[in-house]
């Protein structure tokens, strides 16, 4: 991956998470303890080096919380109780970072960085105001110790999105859930339960006592309430249970039975146990009958469209399944 890539990857997965902590409570700005608690999450290096510190989404959170009532204190304001609510990000518009947090984000690009979620840890630690090292510091996670540890780690290159060799449109991603194994199991293998996590489905006529497959309905409203465009044919979708072994992997087909020339989704989840919570494989493809001559050509020219596309695809998977556990 070049370093335009990485540093634009990062910042979408990391700014998606921060907004998404920003909302809660009920701020459109989004702040450098908002990034750290954004880093909690992260699957690379940068946020698995933070939770094996002790520096978990909650942990943080409540750290995080603490700092800002000392602060208030300071000038004789008391801090609400219980002040933050469920996430709102994907409902709402108009986020932005602050000017420290964006500086933080080019500092991570600067000279050697390449912008990944380890020199974004690096940057935030050595970020002037000293409001990232206090609250590292009342998580008993000594500043240059985390310095220390981000120099001996050795780098975890994880799979970005990709065309496969065949004629499919396919692209995984490995992300971190702040939950046990078996709650994330329950989210992902129940048919009902699929629109939590896939913002494109709307509902999933299923229960305990069939075994597929499930008619679904299209999404036609965004999360804001938005409403979205969907030709008639691509209203009623079919979930299908592709494959499935107990707390281990799970692959879900979707296919448009009124739309016979549609391209059949597939999303499967491999699943793994990680400091913290658990480790989640996502791969993403779409099923493409086989291009020839001038099609093919055509193909290859879209390549980086298509990563793109599935790039931005797998980031709201990856938003929708660690939302329910925050």
């Amino acid at each position: 991956m070049s370093r335009f890539t990485q540093a634009a990857a990062t910042m979408h997965t990391l700014s998606l998470a921060a907004m998404e902590e920003a909302s809660r409570f009920g701020v459109r700005d989004a702040d450098i303890d908002h990034l750290l608690l954004a880093l909690t999450l992260d699957p690379d290096t940068g946020g698995q080096t933070l939770r094996g510190m002790g520096v978990s989404l909650e942990a943080a959170r409540a750290a995080v919380a603490a700092q800002h009532a000392t602060q208030l204190g300071l000038v004789g304001i008391a801090a609400a109780q219980d002040s933050a609510g469920r996430i709102v990000f994907h409902e709402t518009s108009g986020y932005e970072w602050t000017d420290r947090a964006i500086a933080v984000l080019k500092d991570a690009s600067s000279g050697e960085r390449r912008g990944d979620s380890t020199a974004v840890v690096r940057a935030l630690v050595d970020e002037p105001s000293g409001l990232i090292d206090q609250i590292l510091r009342r998580l008993d996670a000594d500043p240059e110790t985390l310095r220390t540890r981000l120099d001996e780690v050795q780098r975890l290159r994880l799979a970005t999105p990709s065309l496969s060799a065949d004629q499919n449109i396919s692209g995984s991603r490995s992300i971190f859930v702040p939950a046990p194994m078996e709650d994330v199991w329950a989210l992902l293998s129940a048919p009902a339960r699929i629109p939590e996590w896939d913002q494109g489905i709307a509902a999933v006529d299923a229960d305990h006592e069939t075994s597929g497959p499930w008619e679904a309905e299209t999404a036609t409203t965004m999360p804001d309430g938005k409403p979205m465009r969907v030709e008639d044919d691509f209203r009623r979708q079919r979930v299908h249970l592709a494959q499935r072994e107990e707390l281990t992997s799970i692959q879900w087909l979707f296919t448009y039975p009124d739309a016979a020339r549609s391209n059949p989704r597939s999303v499967a989840f491999a699943l793994e146990h990680a400091a913290g919570g658990m480790q989640l494989r996502v791969t993403l493809t779409w099923l493409t009958p086989p291009r020839r001559g001038g099609r093919r050509i055509v193909r290859a020219l879209m390549k980086p469209l298509f990563r793109f596309v599935l790039f931005i695809q797998l980031t709201q998977l990856e938003s929708g399944i660690t939302r329910v556990f925050r």
